[in-house]
């Protein structure tokens, strides 16, 4: 395992997030050029809209430490999984490119410049302003959602799904073992590092905006949810 936090690979997949990419890239480029020694962010589009992903190519933000990948398959599972295979460093940061989270709580994944576990996942407070802006439906869909997950897998966290993840790869060696092609492979992320004995390390975040074009449709979302619920049911406890 990497013993400080000297180098880390950033994945940030997209999916008609690209604007919000090249609005705020400096940003995390900067913070991580004053606290990271060696790093990189790895842009990983994932079915957008070919207007998206030009504009992404027309703002010039690519160089050694900015990389873009088109991932063949849609699905946000398989943004990140490339990601993760492709990564240059072990720890890694999963950051949803809507930009959600202040990249500034990065460096709460580490102490006494070490990483303070091998799994690290985000555990909302969302704010009151959010739960204003957000349609009531998904509030209650995400509380089912959370439910669920920890009676039908048990899986010990409030909050599985969060886009704001720690990984070290050295250590959590099956992080990329995950079966989901879509957001679900959040989910399979806490089976996969009980295998390993790993415990995950929750960190208190709070979301600084929600994007009103959301990528998830309550409807079809549910029917894949229930199904993919079966699958990874089937792969994680039936093998």
């Amino acid at each position: 395992m990497e013993t400080n936090k000297n180098s880390i690979s950033i994945i940030l997949p997209t999916k008609n997030h690209e604007e919000s990419v090249v609005n705020n890239i400096d940003g995390l480029k900067n913070f991580l050029l004053n606290n990271f020694e060696n790093f990189e962010i790895l842009i990983l589009s994932n079915g957008s809209k070919s207007q998206n992903i030009d504009l992404l190519k027309k703002a010039k933000i690519f160089d050694d430490y900015v990389k873009f990948f088109l991932v063949e398959s849609v699905g946000k599972g398989n943004a990140v999984k490339l990601g993760i295979n492709i990564a240059a460093h072990d720890n890694l940061v999963i950051f949803d490119a809507d930009f959600s989270y202040d990249y500034n709580l990065i460096l709460s994944f580490f102490k006494d410049n070490k990483p303070i576990g091998p799994f690290c996942y985000a555990n909302r407070n969302t704010t009151k302003e959010i739960l204003k802006n957000t349609k009531i439906s998904r509030l209650i869909a995400g509380f089912i959602f959370n439910k669920l997950i920890r009676f039908y897998l048990k899986i010990d966290s409030k909050d599985t799904q969060a886009g704001f993840k720690f990984i070290n790869k050295k250590i959590f060696n099956n992080s990329n073992k995950f079966i989901s092609e879509n957001y679900m492979y959040d989910v399979e992320l806490f089976l996969l590092a009980k295998d390993k004995e790993i415990s995950p390390i929750s960190i208190e975040v709070k979301e600084i905006n929600t994007v009103s074009s959301s990528n998830i449709n309550l409807f079809s979302d549910s029917i894949e949810m229930f199904f993919s619920l079966q699958k990874i049911k089937k792969h994680y406890f039936l093998r």
